[in-house]
């Protein structure tokens, strides 16, 4: 009987090794590091693209133990739910490409903070902050060394949410509105975008702002207007528009010369004014993000995260 068993066994043994599966093993990949808190204020998510998405305003925490900013002619407001919106962006592209952004967020309340200002101004000289306004910027410098590793170039977006009347996103360049209306005037060298017109010099200074293939267009095409855009090339002279603030000048910077980017204004309304809205918002946002890699960089959206 036992000699039965052991031949039973042996032979089974021998299936298991002869027998070989229709398709080899292939360990799934690990997943990357989540979403993190660096602070009580300061979050930030490593990413597996060239890609940083920046939200410095959409913070409401409140904490009494952090004195508000009384700095003179300071800016204060909330960009309500853009934090929601950036997460939007974040979900979808986990779910319908299987890559994600690199994030930095920051949760503290405008009147305490402002992460879209040089640090004497976003404290207003509060020393106890000064580590919270490093946190943030550190991890865009950390980021940022980290995507050269592996691509040519970053692309750095600072989310931001306006209330202008006109429904529409106003996508900063370090572009002037006078100057939208007269290209002639525009010194390349001045934009957000001047680093990734020396690393392709065959792309032209409009690349970025009116032809088909800018972000402006792609988004209007996707029934988002924007300006600048091929459909709407530079606000009217009456109409407010901000070009781009201090996240935008610093990391596009020639400090930073193999970074590019744009600050987004977003609008409320058919934007960040509910879920539907912001998810339809990030799926635009994320075509347009992969046409305009493929379109006018060397980069494909098919080799990221590989």
């Amino acid at each position: 009987m036992k000699n039965a068993l052991l031949v039973s066994l042996v032979f089974f043994m021998a299936l298991l090794v002869n027998c070989k599966p229709d398709k080899p093993f292939i360990e799934p990949p690990k997943d990357i590091v989540t979403k993190k808190k660096l602070d009580f204020y300061t979050e930030v998510q490593y990413g597996n693209m060239p890609l940083i998405i920046s939200v410095p305003h959409g913070g409401t925490d409140d904490p009494s133990s952090i004195s508000d900013r009384t700095c003179p002619n300071i800016t204060t407001v909330t960009d309500s739910r853009t934090i929601e919106l950036a997460n939007a962006i974040d979900s979808l592209c986990k779910a319908d490409y299987a890559i994600q952004p690199y994030l930095v967020i920051s949760y503290l309340k405008r009147t305490k903070l402002d992460q879209n200002r040089e640090i004497n101004e976003a404290t207003c000289s509060n020393s106890s902050i000064a580590s919270i306004w490093n946190n943030y910027h550190l991890s865009i410098d950390s980021f940022i060394t980290k995507i050269l590793l592996k691509y040519p170039q970053a692309l750095f977006v600072d989310l931001h949410g306006h209330g202008h009347t006109k429904q529409r996103l106003e996508l900063g360049y370090l572009v002037s509105d006078s100057e939208l209306r007269n290209p002639s005037s525009i010194l390349p060298s001045s934009t957000s975008y001047y680093n990734m017109l020396l690393q392709n010099p065959f792309l032209s200074n409009n690349q970025f702002l009116t032809t088909p293939n800018a972000f402006g267009t792609l988004m209007a095409n996707k029934n988002f207007p924007c300006v600048p855009s091929a459909q709407d090339p530079a606000p009217l002279l009456s109409d407010p528009y901000f070009d781009g603030g201090y996240n935008t000048q610093r990391y596009t910077s020639s400090v930073y010369p193999k970074v590019y980017g744009w600050q987004i204004e977003s609008n409320f309304i058919g934007v960040r004014d509910n879920q539907t809205s912001r998810v339809n918002f990030a799926k635009a946002f994320l075509q347009s993000i992969m046409e305009f890699y493929s379109r006018n960089t060397s980069m494909q959206p098919s080799t990221f995260g590989k």
